[in-house]
């Protein structure tokens, strides 16, 4: 049976909104503005939400159109000549669903599991960042998710105070981890993502699935709309988003976007 979703505007919408706006803003500046580092700034602070939502969620069904759209980013990366590894975060969330029950289970079972997962996922972060994007910092992320669901079975077998450290320091080590990505950050760009991660942080950790029946009392019916678009075709106005930006890179900056011209990975990494 297909998903029924409320008329009504809810904090899934509004919560998604955000971070596809965030996003938003992070593609442009990758794509159009590489060294204006402001884009990149706000727009990486939707990553933690993305990768909340998919611990949060109640489903873990790897469906065909995730599959699907995987596969399309996947196919427009070897025509416009990208790097194929890291493949794309559609294909980390696929694997995230297929593992998230499990490795939440176990990693809330006691704080010596919850330490013990956190190390196992931290250092090997940078090692299968080669291999899928972000690596195991987006299983740090979701296990928030999967935290802030189940908080009140897990405060029965974990004190509340370790589960805050351990979404404190997931939040701070995957900033951090940020930070190397981008060294061109200057001073204020890290300080204001830094406020920014905390910010986010506080919100996720106080999410609840709310339904705004009053909404039209204070916002008009077209902006509900809109949040509500954004909100629920999330997976599809990324996939026809980025697809659609690096079309337009291969046709502007075709040095950098040249068709069929893809390599396995950096050089670096070679």
């Amino acid at each position: 049976m297909p998903k029924t979703l409320p008329r009504e505007l809810t904090s899934y919408d509004l919560l998604k909104a955000l971070a596809l706006i965030l996003m938003l803003c992070d593609h442009v500046g990758h794509h159009f503005y590489p060294d204006e580092m402001w884009f990149r700034a706000v727009g990486r602070l939707c990553l933690p939400i993305w990768f909340f939502l998919i611990g949060y969620s109640k489903t873990t069904e790897m469906t065909r159109i995730l599959w699907g759209g995987a596969v399309i980013v996947f196919a427009s990366a070897l025509i416009s000549g990208q790097l194929l590894l890291p493949i794309n975060i559609l294909f980390t969330i696929l694997i995230i669903r297929y593992l998230r029950d499990g490795m939440g289970y176990r990693t809330f079972s006691s704080p010596e599991a919850l330490r013990g997962m956190f190390l196992i996922l931290f250092f090997m972060t940078f090692p299968t960042a080669i291999f899928f994007e972000y690596g195991t910092a987006a299983f740090m992320l979701a296990l928030i998710g999967y935290l802030v669901r189940h908080k009140v079975d897990i405060k029965e077998k974990i004190k509340e105070k370790y589960l805050v450290l351990y979404t404190f320091l997931t939040l701070l080590s995957f900033f951090l981890m940020q930070g190397i990505s981008m060294p061109s950050l200057s001073v204020n760009q890290a300080l204001f993502m830094l406020g920014g991660f905390t910010v986010i942080g506080l919100i996720l950790w106080r999410f609840k699935p709310v339904v705004y029946t009053d909404a039209e009392k204070v916002m008009s019916r077209s902006f509900i709309r809109g949040f509500q678009f954004m909100g629920r075709r999330t997976l599809e106005i990324y996939v026809v988003h980025l697809v659609l930006l690096r079309f337009i890179c291969m046709y502007l900056y075709p040095d950098k976007y040249s068709l069929w011209a893809w390599e396995i990975a950096p050089m670096v990494l070679l």
